[in-house]
């Protein structure tokens, strides 16, 4: 399963670095918002992360115009996804809006693409029967500040298809996550308070945290 192509469904704090994190790492992102204010917003947040990746991540000014290069904003969800591999949704976290955005979603989303929630407070099993494709659905969980935190949690429900629940692992792994797969839903997922650098000084955190 190829993913080349990567819509992330919000344009706030965590969906921006989503959006940015996945750029530089080589895939093309369209970063989808309801609303022109949130695009703005996440176009200002980029225009940070490139001076931030410059100064302070040894990133070259050709790896910066690159990643602008890959990304692009959309107030239209249709258009949006339209060659989407993958969706990573961080709307608001709230059920109800989750629901509505995920039955649009099925409308007008390829056959192929992979929808992932980034929710960090509920289950997927929430989602699952709204989606039109439970079985190519699951949750990747990042935290705030990916680079530094970069654990990507990846938890699907009982109609995930493992194939699909591997493929998430390793694309966590492509854009620069150390992967955390759950296998059990569960809420709350495995909370990560401390930068990775910290927790891998830990022989235990060595052998939990592994990259995927």
């Amino acid at each position: 399963m190829q993913i080349e192509n990567v819509t992330i469904a919000g344009g706030g704090t965590l969906g921006s670095q989503i959006a940015w994190q996945t750029a530089f790492m080589g895939f093309n992102v369209v970063v989808y918002d309801a609303f022109d204010k949130g695009l703005e917003a996440s176009k200002s947040a980029h225009k940070k992360y490139a001076e931030l990746f410059k100064k302070s991540r040894g990133a070259t000014e050709e790896e910066i115009e690159q990643t602008l290069s890959r990304l692009s904003y959309s107030t239209n969800l249709a258009e949006s996804v339209k060659d989407a591999d993958l969706v990573s949704e961080s709307v608001p976290e709230d059920m109800e809006i989750k629901k509505i955005f995920y039955k649009e979603l099925a409308k007008v989303a390829p056959e192929k693409t992979i929808f992932t929630t980034n929710s960090s407070s509920t289950l997927p099993s929430d989602y699952a029967a709204y989606t039109g494709r439970p079985e190519k659905f699951l949750a990747l969980h990042f935290a705030n500040g990916i680079w530094d935190t970069n654990v990507g949690e990846v938890m699907g429900h009982a109609g995930t298809d493992p194939e699909i629940f591997d493929r998430v692992v390793k694309f966590a792994s492509e854009i620069g996550m150390i992967t955390i797969p759950i296998h059990k839903e569960q809420n709350g997922y495995i909370s990560v308070q401390h930068k990775i650098c910290s927790l891998t000084k830990f022989p235990i955190m060595k052998a939990l945290i592994k990259p995927g």
